[in-house]
């Protein structure tokens, strides 16, 4: 941030641990995308898109955590394009988990989802859940239970005929 010059507001910094040592792949003086201002603030207590306000209002912010603990999300895909024939959760399982902050289905049983290449991710998300613990790796496990109980399924698209119909020249 030294480097850029970045000395005020909130900032997005995006690195990937690979076999070679951490990769930058993101700076910039925003606030993360998606979920990760809910994600800090069910782990911290501390409301990003609030502190970015009082920075920009001149105001110092409170950035005390209110509490140490740890979140995570889950980006739900399917393996692969089809019509999306059933999503849910197993019965109950929801009720008996409230360390399982929140599912947010995206898509409805019986629309159609087309994977990169010939899709988007986006288009492609079915929907996503929270979750939260005491350390990345109590996460890491939730994330794991909520999985196993979890259904996803689809219908693949009836395969093309690469011959000619009839009537047709090719």
């Amino acid at each position: 941030m030294r480097a850029l010059g970045l000395t005020d507001g909130i900032q997005h910094v995006e690195m990937r641990l690979t076999e070679t040592g951490p990769r930058l792949i993101e700076v910039n003086a925003r606030i993360a995308g998606d979920l990760i201002g809910q994600l800090v603030h069910l782990a911290t207590g501390v409301d990003l898109a609030r502190a970015a306000a009082d920075i920009a209002c001149g105001t110092t912010p409170d950035l005390s955590p209110t509490r140490r603990t740890a979140a995570g999300i889950r980006l739900l895909y399917l393996h692969l394009s089809g019509t999306l024939t059933a999503r849910h959760l197993s019965e109950g399982f929801a009720a008996h988990t409230p360390w399982l902050r929140q599912v947010h289905w995206l898509r409805e049983v019986g629309e159609t989802l087309t994977l990169p290449p010939a899709g988007s991710m986006y288009s492609a998300r079915v929907g996503f859940f929270t979750v939260t613990g005491t350390s990345t790796r109590q996460v890491a496990q939730r994330t794991r239970l909520v999985l196993d109980q979890l259904t996803l399924t689809t219908t693949p698209p009836p395969q093309r005929s690469h011959l000619p119909e009839a009537g047709t020249r090719a």
